[in-house]
């Protein structure tokens, strides 16, 4: 054996040492990272995901509107009307909920003088009463 493959082996095994030894302390920090960390690495990882979806969408809708004018203004005239009608639809129903109440009534028989409150009425509307009508009929 020569002294050159002594050193090499020698070398070598010092390598892998502090490879091993440096793999064990990765191994150990990584698992400590994965407990602090792996909660909200998944929605780091999400959102990241959420926000190039964004950007590639909003790429790729400018070419497309570059390209087809008009389709574009078709799109926009059709949201702008399904929005209209959405609007139009909700004042339609409210006003049907403020209209009417769902219930039951009954009719009362009128008590007390009913003579005098149709003199009244007949006086509101500018005719002259009787007073034998207010006492009878």
């Amino acid at each position: 054996m020569s002294r050159l493959t002594v050193i090499t082996d020698r070398a070598l095994e010092r390598a892998l040492d502090l490879a091993s030894s440096a793999g064990d302390g990765l191994r150990s920090a990584g698992s400590n990272l994965r407990h602090q960390v792996a909660p909200h690495a998944m929605d780091w990882i999400k959102a990241g995901a959420a926000i190039g979806a964004v950007k590639t969408g909003g790429r790729a809708a400018g070419k497309f509107a570059r390209r087809n004018p008009a389709v574009t203004i078709a799109a926009a005239a059709a949201g702008v009307g399904l929005i209209a009608y959405a609007i139009y639809r909700k004042q339609k129903k409210k006003a049907q909920l403020n209209g009417s109440i769902e219930g039951s009534a009954e009719r009362l028989e009128q008590q007390g003088n009913a003579n005098a409150r149709r003199a009244a009425l007949q006086r509101q509307r500018g005719r002259e009463v009787d007073s034998s009508d207010e006492a009878g009929a």
